[in-house]
């Protein structure tokens, strides 16, 4: 595992472990809605943590490969979230809505902090 990997691999199992920590607080308060959204941000972080594990058995030490792969990942599995949001937003589904745009945000941010990692801009 390379140093960059490594690094990446460590921010999404801080970011899961957080989340984890805020939806039982939340939880403990009796917040439900915003214990459900921080598990939906610790779903997305563990979808790309078993992306970042795939990439790294499948293409070993090509370190352009793997990454090539987990940013191909990181833009296909968000059109469905986007689809999911669209349809939401034209049957006035707030709830859904939210829950997409949780996803579609998280995503965001693990691609600008890959980029940061892999020391390149977008």
């Amino acid at each position: 595992m390379n140093e960059q990997h490594q690094k990446l691999k460590l921010y999404l199992d801080k970011q899961i472990t957080d989340c984890i920590q805020r939806c039982k607080l939340l939880t403990a308060e009796n917040r439900m809605d915003e214990g459900n959204f921080e598990k939906v941000r610790a779903n997305v972080y563990e979808i790309f943590k078993t992306i970042l594990s795939a990439a790294e058995k499948v293409y070993g030490t090509d370190n352009i490969a793997e990454k090539r792969f987990f940013l191909e990942k990181a833009d296909q599995i968000p059109k469905s979230w986007t689809a999911s949001y669209e349809n939401a937003k034209q049957h006035g589904d707030i709830e859904k809505m939210h829950m997409e745009s949780i996803k579609l945000d998280t995503v965001r941010e693990i691609k600008d902090i890959c980029m940061q990692i892999w020391e390149e801009t977008i």
